[in-house]
């Protein structure tokens, strides 16, 4: 029992350190991972309550579903980052359509951060804040992209005669970015599928020598098989970030 309770105590501060990071980097709302939370805490309770009584079997009771939640938190970070990318290049391209009609950068800038939607609006107006008090060095949450953006934003709000000819140019710099990413992302997609099938089979075979053959007798041979599987799936879900076209 003692042991089952520190596991449930480490498998708790890690979401909640996870959890945490997603909240400062402004990918998710508290209520979402709170409902996501919930429904992890119900599956390692489901599992605590039909597994076996032991050591083996409370480890994997809440370090699968850990993991499973990783993975999932991940492909919802990515599609979410990929989302924004392409929010900040629609973004961009009416903000040129505004600066066409007379606008300044600024006020047409500001026009399209108030008719984007609730969570867009919060990073656009992120940073507008940044390109506008950029003399205050602001601290502003995201990534290299948010970086690169407003970086390039300040360029274009302090040479207001050049301010379309060089949104004109980051725009098209992004949308090339952007397709290349996405095949990129094609060919790392059909990988990682092609992973998940190996360690579907991977499990199988493992499970039908266990039966066969004795776990016990075979340990040795099953932690070392399992440990470079494990090293060449996480090259391939977590290194394979690496391998993408470059502009």
């Amino acid at each position: 029992m003692f042991f089952a309770i520190l596991l449930s105590i480490l498998g708790s501060s890690i979401v909640i350190r996870m959890f945490e990071s997603l909240i400062a980097r402004d990918l998710f709302e508290r209520a979402e991972l709170t409902k996501i939370g919930t429904i992890y805490c119900a599956v390692v309770l489901l599992l605590a309550v039909a597994l076996p009584r032991s050591h083996l079997w409370t480890w994997f009771a809440i370090f699968v579903p850990l993991a499973l939640l990783a993975l999932a938190l991940c492909a919802l970070v990515s599609r979410r980052v990929a989302e924004f990318k392409e929010c900040v290049g629609e973004a961009l391209a009416l903000v040129s359509l505004k600066m066409k009609s007379g606008r300044s950068f600024r006020q047409a800038f500001s026009e399209v951060t108030i008719e984007s939607g609730p969570r867009q609006r919060a990073k656009l107006s992120e940073i507008g804040s940044a390109v506008v008090f950029s003399q205050q060095n602001l601290r502003y949450g995201g990534g290299g992209f948010i970086s690169e953006v407003i970086d390039e934003l300040k360029r274009i709000d302090r040479e207001p005669h050049a301010a379309a000819r060089r949104l004109a140019v980051f725009r098209e710099k992004l949308r090339i970015e952007s397709e290349f990413r996405r095949r990129s992302g094609q060919v790392l997609s059909r990988i990682r599928a092609q992973s998940l099938l190996m360690t579907g089979l991977y499990l199988a075979i493992a499970i039908f020598i266990a039966r066969k053959f004795g776990f016990q007798t075979n340990l040795r041979i099953f932690i070392a098989s399992a440990g470079l599987f494990s090293v060449g799936a996480f090259w391939i879900w977590k290194g394979g970030r690496t391998l993408k076209w470059k502009v």
